[in-house]
């Protein structure tokens, strides 16, 4: 059955509105419902907040209703207010709350994902903050990685200049449409294992960093084959594969 978002506004306590809307925003209220078609969805909610809604309002009757009730069905492209609905544990603290609950709550001091109050928001800020500067400062290294899925032993390899672990947790929080990340979607996290490959140290007549960097990583990804049997999409581009050995054996 299908998922329907529906939001509930109220109106505005102006009543010279001009070009803006007569419903104030945010919502009062937003939430999911499961149901068949729109029609017994909307019956769903009516009966959940014992009154009905209506869904339009002319300008002529806005005296006669206070809340207007707005309803999406969700598709397979609407993951960002689906998200909205898991359950998700704070970077700083680990306390478990779900998005949506932060919107619904006109008290809640931090609305933003990734914390659950703006106490763990800031904390969590400068922390990222310093990691970010050693990182700038050459203090962490680069680093090409590796997530196996354990299953089917197919690699995903990657680069990175900042703290590893960030990256990897990048790939679960934000992903996107590359098969490496439809893959953590529908076989899940359990079944994936991260691993630092190489620890990359550039030789001193280094010209390029990126270069030699996005080098070492398409080593990796010929070496476990990655491209044709496991989940990168293309090969990385860099500087002639000759010159990078060189550079490898200059620097040995």
């Amino acid at each position: 059955m299908p998922d329907f978002y529906y939001t509930i506004k109220a109106r505005t306590l102006s009543d010279n509105h001009g070009g803006d809307s007569p419903w104030a925003w945010p919502p009062v209220f937003s939430g999911l419902v499961v149901a068949d078609d729109r029609k017994i969805a909307r019956a769903m909610i009516e009966e959940e907040y014992g009154r009905a809604f209506p869904v339009r309002v002319l300008q002529k009757d806005l005296d006669q209703h206070h809340y207007l009730l707005g309803m999406k069905e969700l598709g397979e492209h609407d993951e960002y207010i689906r998200s909205r609905f898991r359950e998700t544990a704070c970077l700083e603290c680990s306390a478990v709350f779900r998005l949506i609950d932060k919107y619904n709550d006109a008290y809640c001091d931090y609305k933003g994902p990734n914390y659950c109050s703006a106490k763990c928001h800031q904390a969590g800020k400068a922390r990222d903050v310093s990691e970010l500067k050693l990182a700038s400062q050459g203090l962490v290294p680069a680093v090409i990685y590796c997530v196996m899925q354990k299953s089917t032993g197919k690699a995903y390899v990657g680069q990175t200049i900042r703290p590893f672990t960030l990256r990897w947790w990048e790939h679960l929080t934000y992903p996107g449409e590359c098969k490496f990340h439809k893959a953590l979607e529908l076989a899940g996290v359990t079944d994936f294992a991260f691993s630092v490959l190489e620890v990359v140290r550039f030789p001193i007549d280094c010209p390029s960093k990126s270069a030699y960097l996005n080098d070492r990583e398409r080593h990796w990804v010929d070496t476990l084959n990655a491209v044709a049997e496991g989940f990168n999409s293309v090969r990385p581009a860099g500087i002639n594969p000759q010159q990078s050995l060189e550079m490898c054996l200059a620097d040995t």
